[in-house]
């Protein structure tokens, strides 16, 4: 099957409404045609007129896969262009992954998935318009990424966390679920995940030292938020070079160390909605810590998630990789400071 592609001349310049030079980046829309329920193919239409109309060269391309997104990405990057990922935080994933490889590659946004955890946890824009002018009239800001490798030495990249546990089973649930749930399908995966829940015999080793724990989750975050608005590291940050490590113990492990009772459902049932708020992390039933770098690994082959997709078993290193994606945004009087910098204020 081939990619369906269009590549639209520029039409007549209609610069900014602050009467600046038509914009002079050319940029490929990458999308996810199934993101949001259709949402993300809707949106590309809207996103390639308004580029048209503001005088961009723009060029479409609908992708059969995750291998497909990456190859355009690619291809894009060879030309010059702008990547621009049309979905939600798995296509911008890899759109991220084939640009850190490389020195001077600029990834765009037009959030069109379910969730748009990334976009909304910077503040970036999530309507049509809003995200298109940012494309054009934004600027190149530098973010951190993050790595996992596995035991094999295979790498993949990660914007906001790597989950292990019962948010990991939610995450794989709430995939499986059907489409017409739509922002509801979190809610389902939470409520199965819970059914099923145990405890997870976790080794986690950071340069601070070793620590064993049977826990109910564990999330290493790059950025805070994740599953449509929850704040599971509501003060981490993608400019600090580090990492937070988001604990849950099994809070039962005295009375039944190897499964979970109907106490340590009821103990969760409590904390999580806390999580939409980022409370949860001053409850005495949460640890945060912070590294650059951990090691994490179980009693068995336990499939850890990132950005709403599967990303290796564990035994797992999980890298925060500083100042690594250039990232198109909104162009506004100051950057939060440890947050956000400007490209030129870091070397390439």
């Amino acid at each position: 099957m081939r990619s369906r592609t269009h590549d639209d001349a520029p039409g007549a310049p209609v610069g900014p409404t602050d009467g600046a030079a038509a914009p002079s980046r050319s940029l490929t829309l990458v999308v996810n045609p199934t993101a949001g329920g259709g949402r993300a193919a809707r949106t590309a239409v809207a996103a390639a007129s308004r580029l048209r109309h503001r005088g961009a060269t723009v060029r479409t391309v609908s992708t059969r896969d995750a291998d497909h997104a990456a190859q355009e990405a690619r291809e894009a990057f060879d030309r010059g262009d702008v990547a621009v990922a049309v979905g939600g935080d798995g296509m911008l994933r890899i759109l991220a992954g084939e640009a850190v490889r490389r020195d001077h590659a600029v990834v765009g946004l037009v959030p069109a998935g379910r969730g748009n955890d990334f976009a909304r946890f910077l503040g970036l824009p999530t309507t049509v318009d809003d995200a298109v002018d940012a494309l054009l009239d934004g600027i190149e800001v530098l973010v951190d990424t993050g790595l996992v490798r596995d035991a094999g030495g295979h790498e993949r990249t990660f914007l906001s966390m790597v989950s292990v546990g019962f948010d990991a089973e939610a995450n794989r649930i709430a995939n499986e679920a059907p489409s017409a749930l739509g922002g509801l399908v979190y809610v389902w995966g939470v409520l199965g995940a819970l059914a099923g829940l145990r405890p997870v015999p976790l080794r986690l080793r950071t340069a601070a030292g070793t620590r064993e724990v049977p826990a109910l989750l564990l999330a290493v975050a790059n950025a805070g938020a994740y599953g449509g608005g929850m704040h599971m590291a509501p003060h981490a940050s993608v400019g600090d070079g580090e990492l937070d490590v988001v604990v849950v113990p099994h809070p039962g492990r005295d009375r039944r160390p190897d499964r979970c009772d109907a106490r340590d459902r009821l103990l969760l049932l409590r904390v999580l909605p806390r999580v939409f708020r980022g409370t949860h992390v001053r409850t005495r039933h949460v640890d945060v810590t912070r590294a650059a770098s951990v090691e994490v690994s179980a009693g068995g082959p336990l499939v850890a998630y990132a950005d709403g997709d599967p990303v290796g078993v564990l035994p797992l290193t999980i890298e925060a990789r500083p100042a690594s994606l250039r990232l198109l945004v909104p162009a506004v009087d100051g950057l939060r400071p440890g947050v956000l910098r400007r490209a030129g204020e870091v070397a390439a």
